[in-house]
This record gives structure tokens, C-alpha cells and sequence, in this order.
């Protein structure tokens, strides 16, 4: 291991535990923990509520707080963290914030479920309503509508809210502001702060897991907010839909494009997107995209190979992109977004799907015309070129010659910024010979080589 390796990954450890213990606090027992969870609702948030929650209890704090700012997301990250709640034994009071925050669909669910609800000014709780992919339209599936309403109305009962708002946020579509909320008796408090918040709710009995029934305290409490740790960062991230969508699809052309360049960089790079993004988006993957993608790939390889096809590249990269977009499906059985979050969403797929088509097509016709200017045999055969690999008997690598990329191997171990002369030509492979023993001054071109 080198002494650069052994320094970065002494940092990394080094950070690692600050962050521990950062996110670590002295064992209070009048302390409450702050989880603030804003954007979509996904794998990572659940994670989040779940580290939050288990430094709760090592803490024995009073109660936790989730401060919900987010237009919804995934049913079954909902569901996970609504099971989280009603099986902590220490008091959830979820709260819209800050002033004109939204708890929309997945979020209106949370903070339903919760021992406390409460809502800044401003703030707006609903549209619940499961919606279509790709159309956008409501579900009118009664047996889906049926079972999100009941749900919904059971939580609402369990802790004495209006079932019949709860009801109407899913069948209805229903939205409502912090105001009429507590008035029609669907949350507890409207407050501005979290401060504000725990002194509001100080004195309040809720029903808990384990201890049953108890009095939250907590005025004057000391407020520790929480801060996740790398992991649940990094899930954080990939799994918004937008961010796994486009790791995805630049993984799927990065390995693509590495297939036909120099070097092994393009298909790492690649398979790391892409395994990044497949944990991200969590969707099943039907067969029709699979195969989408597979024949786009072979329909580009085929171009690539034989250029001047025309009829083989473009359609390749419109299986790709087809493909890859059928990958990303919502299914209203998984998913809860609300209407305003959905369509920009569907516009940014769009344009990145547009945009990485461009960048395709454009990279494809530098490839094609590239190797239309082949340089022929007669003009090889006695050339100058650099070596960029180390090249051996058996030992393939790369050599610059009049600005291009050629595979070429030697009699002889020649190390890489040599002269060579090239000898003759086997296949896609030059012959060389070194020439020159001196370390060529500075480094060759950093440029991605085009494979030959």
C-alpha cells in the first residue's frame, strides 16, 4: 500500500469517528432528539428515522422530534418508518417545518401515525391520492383506494384524529393548512419552532409501545439535533429517485462506452454507477427492458464495428434509452407523490434522457468518422509513435501514433513514455520495437484512446 493510500485512508477513518461522534450525545434523560427529514421519502429516510430512533433510546431522551418537509415518496419507506414509530417506546411528534412546509402524501401518512402531529403556520398536510405512470392520472383502483383510506383512517383513530379528513385525503385528493388542521381535530399543535413545539406539548398523555400509557415532558428540555451517519448520508442520496435514475443511466453508458475505449476506467466507473443506481431506485425489472437495453448494446457494438450502417447506431441508442426509461416504473402500489413533485420529475427524466441521446449520437459519429480515416498499413509501417502501457511478448497495450490510440505489444518489456518504431501490423495489434531509451519530457495526452 502506498504512503498516498495509507494518508487517505488514515483521513477517511479519521473523519469517520468525528462524525460518530458528532452524531453521539451525553446520556440525558432530559434530552430530545431533532431528526429533520426533508425530500423524498425513500430506503434512506427510513434509515435516518431508524438511527435516530436507536440514539434515542441510548440517550433515554423525552421524546423525538421528526421535522417533515418532503412531497412524498415511497409506500414502502412509509410503511417502515410508521412500524418504526408504533414500536418505539419513547413519544414521535412529527411537525411540519418550517413556515409553508408540506407533509404531502407519504408525509401526511407519517405524521398521522404519529403519538404527536403538529404543523407550523402555513404549512399544508394531503393529496394522498395514488397517481399512474407514466400519465400522471388518478388511481381509481377501489381496491387500491380502499385499502390507503383505511389505513390512513385507523391511525388517525388510534390517536384520536378526524377519520373522516383522514378518509378524504386519500379518496378525495384533500389538502389543508396548519389553521384548519388543528381546528377539525386532525393534528394536536401549531407552533413555529421545535422550542416552541416541546413546551406546547409538554403535559400531553400519549399511548407508547412497551410503557403504555404515558405523559410527555418535556419543557425546558435540552434540543440535540441529529445527524446521520455516512451510510444513511449516502442512501440518502442514491435512493432519490432523480439521483438513482441518473447514476443509472450513466452507468449503463459509461460501461458502454468503455467497452470501446482504452483501459479498464469506463467499465469501472461505469459498474460502480450502475450498482449505485440499481440501489437507489430498488424497482423489479421487467424482461422487456432487460432486453431493450441488451439489443440497443449489440445494435451499437455492431455500428461501432462495421461503420456506415447508419440504420444500426441510431436505433441502438433509442433501445438504450427506451429501455432505460422503462426501468424506472412506478408502481401506485409502492409509491405516494404528490402531483406538483411528479411532473417535475417526469421533465427531468425527459431532458436527461435527451440529453445523454445527444451526447450519445454525438460520440457515436466521432467514433464512426474516426475510423472511416483508418490509416493504412503502408502508412504505419515504419512510424514514431509513444508508448502509454507498459507493452511486452505477451503483454498487450496502448501507443500514440499521429494522434490516435493503437493496441500494440513488443518482443521486449518497454515501459511506458518510450519512443518505439512500429514494425508491422497482426489484426487490430502494431509491432513495435524501442528505439529510444530516455523517458520522454512530460506526460503522454490524459484524452480517452479510441479502441482499435
Amino acid at each position: 500500500m502506498s504512503l498516498r493510500v495509507e494518508r487517505v485512508f488514515v483521513t477517511i477513518l479519521l473523519f469517520s469517528v468525528w462524525l460518530g461522534v458528532c452524531t453521539s450525545f451525553e446520556s440525558s434523560s432530559d434530552s430530545v432528539i431533532v431528526i429533520e427529514l426533508d425530500g423524498v421519502i425513500n430506503f434512506g429516510a427510513s434509515e435516518l428515522i431508524k438511527e435516530g430512533l436507536d440514539e434515542a433510546y441510548k440517550i433515554d431522551a423525552k421524546a423525538v422530534v421528526l421535522l417533515l418537509n418532503t412531497h412524498g415518496g415511497s409506500l414502502d419507506a412509509t410503511f417502515n418508518i410508521i412500524d418504526l414509530i408504533e414500536r418505539s417506546s419513547i413519544p414521535v411528534i412529527s411537525f411540519v417545518h418550517p413556515k409553508g412546509a408540506t407533509a404531502w402524501s407519504a408525509g401526511t401518512f407519517i405524521v398521522l401515525s404519529s403519538h404527536v402531529a403538529a404543523m407550523a403556520p402555513f404549512s399544508i398536510l394531503g393529496s394522498c391520492a395514488p397517481r399512474a405512470y407514466p400519465t400522471g392520472e388518478l388511481i381509481q383502483d377501489p381496491k387500491l383506494i380502499n385499502s390507503l383510506t383505511e389505513f390512513i383512517v385507523q391511525r388517525a383513530k388510534m390517536h384520536g384524529r378526524n377519520e373522516t379528513i383522514a378518509a378524504k385525503f386519500v379518496t378525495e385528493n384533500l389538502n389543508i393548512g396548519a389553521e384548519d388542521a388543528k381546528n377539525y381535530g386532525v393534528i394536536e399543535k401549531v407552533a413555529t419552532t421545535a422550542e416552541e413545539l416541546l413546551d406546547a406539548v409538554d403535559g400531553i398523555d400519549v399511548e407508547v409501545a412497551e410503557e403504555g400509557r404515558l405523559t410527555i415532558q418535556t419543557r425546558n428540555a435540552a434540543v440535540h439535533y441529529f445527524g446521520a451517519s455516512i451510510r444513511v448520508r449516502v442512501l440518502r442520496v442514491i435512493s432519490d429517485p432523480m439521483i438513482a435514475y441518473l447514476l443509472f443511466t450513466l452507468g449503463v453508458f459509461g460501461v458502454i462506452f468503455g467497452f470501446f475505449t482504452a483501459g479498464y476506467e469506463g467499465e469501472i466507473i461505469g459498474g460502480i454507477l450502475l450498482i449505485l443506481g440499481l440501489i437507489g431506485l430498488g424497482f423489479s425489472v421487467d424482461l422487456l427492458p432487460v432486453v431493450l437495453i441488451t439489443l440497443g448494446g449489440v445494435l451499437v457494438f455492431v455500428e461501432m464495428r462495421e461503420p456506415g450502417l447508419q440504420f444500426f447506431g441510431p436505433a441502438g441508442i433509442f433501445c438504450l434509452s427506451v429501455g432505460t426509461l422503462l426501468l424506472l416504473r412506478f408502481d401506485p402500489t409502492r409509491w405516494l407523490i404528490s402531483p406538483e413533485w411528479y411532473q417535475f420529475f417526469m421533465v427531468t427524466v425527459i431532458a436527461l434522457v435527451g440529453i445523454l441521446t445527444g451526447f450519445s449520437a454525438l460520440v457515436l459519429y466521432k467514433i464512426v468518422k474516426a475510423k472511416k480515416k483508418r490509416l493504412t498499413v503502408l502508412e504505419l509501417i515504419g512510424g514514431i509513435g509513444r508508448t502509454l502501457d507498459e507493452i511486452g511478448p505477451e503483454k498487450v497495450g496502448f501507443i500514440r501514433f499521429r494522434g490516435e490510440y493503437w493496441k500494440a505489444r513488443s518482443d521486449t518489456i518497454i515501459k511506458p513514455n518510450r519512443r518505439v518504431k512500429i514494425l508491422a501490423k497482426e489484426g487490430p495489434t502494431l509491432i513495435v520495437e524501442l528505439i529510444e531509451e530516455e523517458v520522454i519530457a512530460g506526460d503522454p495526452e490524459k484524452s480517452k484512446p479510441s479502441q482499435r
